[in-house]
This record gives structure tokens, C-alpha cells and sequence, in this order.
């Protein structure tokens, strides 16, 4: 049987109302049309829902061919922008997390502040990582991550963000491209980068696997990804439940394990490196690079 698209308009549902945005901070009447995705991994639309780990009317499921788990009903990209955007929702976002376990934050805190001291930030992570040359951070928000010497490109949903990381860009030889992810990395052309920056965004993109798929194309042989996800697999999401920061609806439609992340950089003929490997099951993010085929060994 043929399955239909997952952005074909009969599987967009509009729905009117009240919307909720991560952790209750923010409300807004719109008409905000959801897209009912099939599994990101295998493309199976097959699922058990994990009602516990679900935020009405957000969706949360596990794949039953491969079980990967996923937001089923994200909102469309224009949402994202406009409703759910990470600038607009962060204040409620962190009060949220301090009403639901002010230790975990103070926790949190110090461990960033800690890490602070003793670690290079991502500047020196990316100097370690990458090879002079063009690098592409998508989801660039400002443009203000990829350091010197790299010649810094980007792409940005936001069109405000995209514009100010457009000057910063072009000052220092690159660009910025404002347009959903998979649309922007397809305007680069083939091993253009030596460095990729997926900071923070995998999660977010409901096109994941397509996302890789692009990248590896505009990676250069030998360049490498760097990837920081929430960590769906570590410790404290299986003992705080719904209460594990890495639940934010809908604005987090996917939730990695080292296993699935593995399993689709390996598709798309990238191997997974993780970079955080002995504290990674206390740690509530993965931080891996993912290499090129030139580049594995």
C-alpha cells in the first residue's frame, strides 16, 4: 500500500483554541495546524503512545518497528516561528523547570558554572573538532558560534535571527540562509564544509534523518559533525519521568538514545563518536561528532 506524504494537507489537523506552550508559561489563540508525522528512523506509522511522557495535546510515541521516540503531532514550521519559537518561550521555560525541581536547577548551575572553569566552551570543542575551513551551524539563531579562524556560514527558521546572523556572517566571508533547515543545507553545494555545527537542533527538526542526509552530502571528506542532543537514554529521565528537562512540547519533536542516533548517522553514512562517553548515562545531553567516511578509523 502506498503511504501518503507526511506533509500531504489531508494529514494536517487545524485546530482552534487555547494552545499551551512548554510547561504552561505561555498561551495563545491560533489556529495552529499540526503535522501527524510517521517515524523519523524507519519511516514506520506504527507507534505506542507513552501517555506518561505526553503533554495534551502534544503526542508523544514510540515507534513499534524500530522504537524510536517522537512528537507525533509537532506543529508546522510556521509555528515554530511565530507561537513556539525558543526566544519567545524561554522565560517560561526556566521558570517552569525551577517550579518543577528548583535543586535540579541550582544542581544545573553549578555544574555549568563548574564546567565553566575547567572546559574550552564550544569554541575550543569546534578548534579540536574541525579542520580550518568553511564551517555550517544550522540553527545559527545570531550567527555568533563558529569562531575564528573559521569562515562561518548558517542556516536560521527566524528571519529576524537570520538577518543578524547574515552581517556577522558576511563580515568574516560566510552567509546565512533564512529558511527551514533541509531547504537551507540543500542551497550548499556538495563537501563544501569541513566542520558541521548541530548544536542543540536535531531535536527540533522534524526531518531529522533528511537533515543528515544533507549534511553528509555538504560535508567535505575527512570533516566532521559536531551533535549535541538531549539524552533520552540517561539516568535522570528514567527516574524524574515527565519532570526530565528534555520534555519540551512541542517544540522537542525527537528523542535520541546513543543507539538511534548511531543508527541514523549510520544510514546516512556518517559514523557516531561520542565525546561524553563515561558521564554519559548521569548526562541529560549527548555530545558526539559524526565523521565522514574519509574519516573514520
Amino acid at each position: 500500500m502506498r503511504r501518503m506524504p507526511q506533509n500531504d494537507p489531508s494529514r494536517i489537523a487545524q485546530r482552534r483554541g487555547m494552545l499551551r506552550a512548554s510547561g504552561g508559561g505561555l498561551t495563545t489563540m491560533a489556529a495552529v495546524e499540526r503535522v501527524i508525522r510517521a517515524c523519523p528512523q524507519c519511516g514506520s506509522e506504527a507507534s505506542r503512545a507513552l501517555p506518561d511522557y505526553s503533554s495534551p495535546p502534544w503526542q508523544i510515541v514510540e515507534c513499534a518497528s524500530c522504537t524510536f521516540v517522537y512528537l507525533r503531532n509537532p506543529p508546522e514550521y510556521k509555528h515554530l516561528v511565530s507561537d513556539f519559537a525558543w526566544e519567545k518561550t524561554r522565560v517560561a521555560e526556566v521558570e517552569r523547570r525551577k517550579a518543577r525541581s528548583p535543586i535540579r536547577m541550582w544542581l544545573d548551575s553549578m555544574t555549568r558554572w563548574r564546567a565553566g572553569i575547567y572546559s574550552p566552551g564550544i569554541a575550543g570543542t569546534l578548534k579540536r573538532l574541525f579542520t580550518p575551513g568553511r564551517v555550517l551551524d544550522v540553527g545559527c539563531g545570531s550567527g555568533k558560534k563558529v569562531p575564528e579562524p573559521f569562515i562561518p556560514f548558517g542556516v536560521e527558521i527566524s528571519e529576524a535571527l537570520s538577518r543578524e546572523a547574515d552581517g556577522h556572517m558576511r563580515a568574516r566571508g560566510g552567509r546565512a540562509i533564512h529558511a527551514p533547515a533541509v531547504d537551507g543545507v540543500k542551497e550548499f553545494p556538495d563537501r563544501y564544509f569541513t566542520g558541521i555545527l548541530l548544536r542543540s537542533f536535531l531535536e527540533h527538526e522534524k526531518q531529522p534523518k533528511e537533515l543528515l542526509e544533507q549534511c553528509s552530502r555538504v560535508l567535505a571528506p575527512g570533516g566532521a559533525i559536531y551533535v549535541r542532543v538531549p539524552n533520552y537514554g540517561s539516568l535522570n529521565r528514567r527516574m524524574l519521568g515527565a519532570k526530565w528537562c528534555g520534555f519540551r512540547y512541542p517544540d522537542h519533536v525527537n528523542y535520541f538514545t546513543t543507539t538511534s542516533l548511531g543508527a541514523m548517522a549510520g544510514d546516512c553514512g556518517l559514523k557516531l563518536k561520542l565525546l561524553n562517553p563515561i558521564r554519559l548515562p548521569l548526562d541529560d545531553n549527548i555530545n558526539a561528532v559524526l565523521l565522514s567516511e574519509a574519516a573514520r578509523g
